[in-house]
Order: structure tokens, then C-alpha cells, then sequence
């Protein structure tokens, strides 16, 4: 069986959208998705099969989620923070402290909105959370089964929920926890429910993670290269980024994509043997020094990624090598560069 893990991480979430479509684009079918946290909302989602309802709630949520003036963030982020602008922070943060906690109320009402509990009932994709009963600190790992009928938004806001929040009691008079304080990376409910192939879905969120209970378990871990900011931050553009991102990272680990800062098809290692075949020794040995390597195909690798960074290359799409040492040749000024690049064998 093929489960899918998605940790808890807040507004990082949204890079788990792209990885879950990069895996169903690609013909990757989970028996089973378990999610902590926000990763419990996506993966209501992803059981549900509404990959146009996935996208909008990512798209279309902001800060004001959680109580924040969204235009606030915004100004900040656009560096338009005025004096005056502090007055409406303070009214802000006194709401939140007067309600001693985010209010929960409009986080229950998004996951109602968007979640439909008959359609993860009924879905082939088994859904699966965890989260911790405060009375007794007792952890649940909870799959579709064991969610009594109508309770599924309760216990998905069970598992999302933060100590910034106002405490009520949200389930049979009972406070709970946000899962992340059991396990953020529900890879043994994965395991309990018979999956012994999982793909784990990181986003670098705070919590716990337990280890795999069997080690004969395939983990195939999807993470982002960078940190992809704050848990509570949420806007469009961040949030479609992460996305972008996700889909990439997926597609890195399905295709086995080559490169570390940018994306490139996958070559052999003979490929990349071939481009510094002509090269000259000298040019070659100064840039053998100056990065470090194991091979000639991380070798080509980090000197055209340097190059790349250097002219602003776009950094979320899938390029192909040649094609950017052509563009390259356009560029290039510095002598030892311009030798590499044109001394570059493309078996034209």
C-alpha cells in the first residue's frame, strides 16, 4: 500500500498542494493520506478529489484567517508601513488579547466551507490525522473510521490546533491540542493502516516527529531546499510560490531531476563527462578549486547554476542544460566563465 505523510506547518502548507498534484499528475495513486495539522486539511482535500477546491483555498485564504489585518501584512511586506499604521496594529492585537487567543470560530467555518466530509467518507483514498486530547495529554491518531459521522471539521480543527488560540472545548467537552505536540509527521498511522510505501511530505514545521516503527518501510521524503517563512503569514503570492515549489520538488524526486538551486532534466553522469570534454586544462583546474565537487556532473552542475543565479535566471522551471549554456554564451563576461561556456561540448 502507498500512503502519503504531510506534516504540520501553518501557511507552509500550501507547498504540499504542489507536491500532492506533481504526485497525482504523474500517475501515483496514495491507498492513503494522513496529515497533522494543516496537513490534515490537505489531506480532507486530496481525499476528496477536488483538485480546483485544493488550489482556491490556498489562493484565495489570507492572515485575516487568524484575526490579522491581511492589509496590514501587506504594507509591511511592501515596505508602505506608516506611523499611523501602528494605531490599527494595537487594535488588532487588543482584539486578539481580549479574546484571549485567535478566535476559532472562522477557522471552523473555512474547513466547513471547503471540506466535504461525505466525500472523504466515501473516497478511495483512506483519510487519517493525528492530534492530542489535553485531559491525560492523550494522543489520537485517528483515521476516517474512527471520526464519529458529522465531527469531521471538529477533529480536523482538533488537529490544527495552536496554543495562540482561545481555548473551547471543541469535541465531547473536551480542549485538544495540535497534533505536531505527538507526532507533526504521521508516518506510523501510515504504517499502522499497512502502507509499507510513503512519501513524506516536509515543510520544516515546529513539532515532534516519530521515527518509522519498520524499517523495512520505503520513505520517500519531498522537502523544500529553502525555509519557506512564517506559519501564520498567509497571501496569494507567497502561498502560489510555495506552490510552484512543491510541484517542482515532487517532480525532483519522481523524474530525479538534476541540479540543487534550479531544476534541469535528468542527464547520466557521461552526459555532463561529454560538455567538459573539450574544455581546457587550465580553465578546468581553476574551476575544480574554486567549487567543490564529487564529480564532473556536479561540477557542470554548480558552475552554470553560479552563472544562472549570477544573470537572474528564473528559478521554478525545468530547464534543459543545453539550452542554457547557449543562452549563456549571450551573457558571459568574465574571461574564465566565457572559456568554460564556449569551450562547452553540445554534440550539435
Amino acid at each position: 500500500m502507498t500512503g502519503i505523510a504531510l506534516e504540520g506547518g501553518g501557511a507552509k502548507g500550501s507547498y504540499q498542494v504542489g507536491v500532492m498534484l506533481a504526485l497525482i499528475d504523474n500517475g501515483i495513486k496514495p491507498d492513503m493520506v494522513a496529515g497533522t495539522s494543516i496537513g490534515a486539511v490537505n489531506a480532507a482535500l486530496l481525499c476528496q478529489g477536488d483538485r480546483k477546491k485544493m488550489i482556491n483555498l490556498w489562493t484565495e485564504t489570507t492572515t485575516d484567517l487568524f484575526g490579522i489585518d491581511s492589509l496590514l501584512v501587506d504594507k509591511i511586506k511592501t515596505k508602505e508601513f506608516k506611523f499611523n499604521d501602528f494605531f490599527s496594529v494595537y487594535e488588532n492585537l487588543k482584539q486578539i488579547l481580549t479574546n484571549k487567543g485567535i478566535d476559532t470560530d472562522h477557522i471552523l467555518d473555512v474547513i466547513n466551507d471547503n471540506i466535504d466530509e461525505e466525500k472523504v467518507r466515501n473516497s478511495k483514498i483512506k483519510f487519517g490525522l493525528v492530534t492530542l486530547k489535553l485531559k491525560g495529554l492523550e494522543p489520537l491518531e485517528l483515521t476516517i473510521d474512527d471520526i464519529p459521522e458529522g465531527k469531521l471539521s471538529e477533529y480536523i480543527l482538533a488537529s490544527c490546533y495552536l496554543p495562540v488560540f482561545s481555548f473551547k472545548k471543541i469535541i465531547d467537552d473536551n480542549f485538544y491540542l495540535d497534533g505536531g505536540f505527538y507526532n507533526n509527521l504521521p508516518i506510523t498511522l501510515l504504517e499502522k493502516e499497512g502502507c509499507n510505501k510513503i512519501y513524506s511530505v516536509r515543510v520544516k514545521g515546529v513539532g515532534r516527529i516519530k521515527k518509522q516503527s519498520n524499517i523495512d518501510t520505503e520513505i520517500i521524503e519531498i522537502k523544500p531546499r529553502k525555509g519557506l517563512g512564517s506559519m501564520l503569514i498567509f497571501d496569494k503570492d507567497s502561498n502560489t510560490k510555495h506552490m510552484r515549489i512543491g510541484y517542482l520538488d515532487a517532480l525532483r524526486v519522481i523524474k530525479n531531476l538534476d541540479g540543487t538551486k534550479y531544476y534541469f532534466k535528468n542527464k547520466k553522469e557521461s552526459y555532463y563527462t561529454r560538455i567538459i570534454s573539450k574544455q581546457n586544462k587550465e580553465t578546468l583546474n581553476k574551476l575544480r578549486l574554486r567549487f567543490k565537487h564529487k564529480d564532473d556532473k556536479e561540477l557542470v552542475i554548480k558552475i552554470i547554476e553560479h552563472l544562472m543565479k549570477k544573470y537572474d535566471f528564473e528559478e521554478l522551471k525545468i530547464y534543459n542544460v543545453k539550452k542554457v549554456i547557449k543562452r549563456l554564451k549571450k551573457l558571459v563576461t568574465n574571461k574564465l566563465y566565457k572559456d568554460f561556456i564556449y569551450n562547452a561540448r553540445l554534440f550539435l
